[in-house]
């Protein structure tokens, strides 16, 4: 292995390690929720039915935790191993096309505070960026059978990266590939298809699920990502600055557009000379396009689902920067490095950039909760996280009569729930969209309940405790 690489690895999983101990948001807990308390079997016929991705990152994820543990660290840390495996893809990719290429693409990425928050969170979507990348190499190298393997493992971890999927029939077409050559292409694509035919039904379940939640929940839009201008300019500014963010967002823009530069320089560079890295093009836009044109039926246009694109992102980067010659190429990595590092050093430093702090505040209620009293949820029941880090000796509930509060019914749960408590401790958490109407509060104000402190957890947002006199 390359020293250069190996060097760049090393940093790359240092970066990776720290602040990854943080508490799980939602999202996560319910996968490691799962993944403790079912069977694969369980997770492939009876959970698969009630989410909206496929199952193979939670099988996945299964027999990881079954070896590693649950800690944080520990089913974190099979996202860590994918990001750091597409890093080294990158790097592979970036010699292919042009000689050192790979270390430059390489180091960008991986200081990328995007990748770096990603390569930390229980989730799929680095397994899917790594997926995606392996099979675009394969493909390059013409491994049909991996190829074919590598396919229908992505489309299997998330449905997202389907849209990469016509990127290799393009480049046949732009590269005039022999019949021989399309032939092998067909069928590697067999297996996928077999399966896909066979997921379809599950796959119907899902689709009318999240169908559903949308007429349910109409502030779910919001949450599954529509096709709009500001989604597309929130996927730059994600991809160039990272994952976070600020109130004041003069700054925000303006860091943003700083950092924009050097980018820009690149793809300037990029799409000029765009015959020789058409392939790249493609898998940078192609996907960003199908994503926005069915978003428009079914909402799913929001910068994390696109991670998967982010390598040819960067290998751009390096292809354009490359093309500058003397001190204008050591300024433009400079400054990209300066704003991957800056945003890193935010990321680590700043709470409010980090995940949803339940473990603290779990940690915080249950030891104030008295034995009169309750924790309460607007939601049908705990929210995965509070489930995953209670300790279990302290009631708590959740309050609406389903998903989306009816006033009637929610009222008389909260009223019966809480009729012999004196006091409760009101977790607002997601209440705009399960309880827009504030349902919950107002019952239990009728109820006598004043409010008699608060208390805000980063990501969680505020707890009230509320005291009957």
């Amino acid at each position: 292995m390359n020293k250069y690489i190996l060097l760049i690895i090393i940093l790359a999983l240092a970066l990776r390690l720290v602040a990854i101990n943080q508490s799980f948001w939602l999202d996560e807990a319910i996968g490691a929720l799962v993944v403790k308390n079912q069977t694969f079997f369980q997770i492939l016929t009876e959970f698969s039915k009630h989410d909206n991705h496929p199952p193979l990152y939670y099988l996945t994820l299964k027999l990881w935790s079954d070896l590693f543990g649950y800690s944080e660290v520990a089913l974190r840390s099979l996202s860590v191993i994918f990001g750091i495996g597409t890093i080294y893809m990158v790097y592979k990719i970036g010699n292919i096309l042009r000689k050192h290429l790979g270390v430059l693409a390489a180091v960008l990425i991986a200081t990328s505070q995007f990748h770096i928050y990603y390569s930390q969170e229980a989730r799929m979507y680095m397994m899917a960026a790594f997926l995606a990348l392996l099979a675009f190499y394969l493909f390059i190298k013409e491994k049909w059978i991996f190829y074919s393997i590598t396919i229908t493992a992505l489309v299997f971890t998330d449905y997202m990266p389907v849209f990469l999927l016509p990127v290799f029939w393009l480049i046949g077409l732009a590269s005039r590939k022999s019949k021989k050559w399309w032939r092998n292409l067909a069928v590697s694509f067999l297996p996928l298809t077999i399966l896909g035919v066979l997921w379809i039904p599950t796959f119907l379940v899902q689709s009318q699920g999240g169908k559903w939640l949308l007429e349910t929940l109409p502030g779910w839009v919001k949450v599954a990502g529509g096709a709009t201008p500001k989604q597309l300019g929130l996927i730059w500014a994600k991809f160039v600055f990272g994952r976070i963010s600020f109130s004041d967002k003069v700054l925000y823009y303006s860091l943003v557009g700083f950092f924009s530069i050097p980018f820009s320089f690149a793809f300037y560079k990029a799409f000029r000379e765009r015959k020789e890295v058409v392939s790249l093009w493609l898998y940078l836009l192609v996907p960003f396009v199908l994503g926005f044109i069915t978003s428009l039926i079914f909402p799913a246009f929001i910068y994390f689902r696109f991670l998967y694109v982010l390598p040819a992102f960067y290998l751009l980067t390096a292809w354009g920067i490359e093309k500058f010659k003397g001190k204008t190429r050591f300024v433009l990595v400079g400054i990209i490095l300066l704003g991957n590092i800056f945003a890193w050093f935010i990321y680590i430093r700043d709470p409010y950039q980090r995940r949803e702090q339940w473990r603290e505040a779990v940690k915080f209620v249950e030891s104030r909760v008295g034995r009169d009293e309750m924790v309460v949820f607007s939601f049908t029941e705990p929210f995965a996280p509070y489930q995953w880090y209670s300790n279990k000796t302290v009631k708590a509930i959740g309050l609406t009569d389903s998903i989306a509060a009816n006033p009637i019914p929610t009222r008389e749960k909260s009223v019966f729930e809480t009729f012999d408590s004196k006091g409760v401790y009101y977790f607002e958490y997601l209440w705009e969209l399960h309880d827009p109407e504030r349902i919950v509060v107002t019952s239990l104000g009728s109820e006598g309940f004043i409010e008699a402190a608060a208390f805000d957890f980063p990501g969680v947002g505020i707890v009230r405790y509320l005291q009957k006199p």
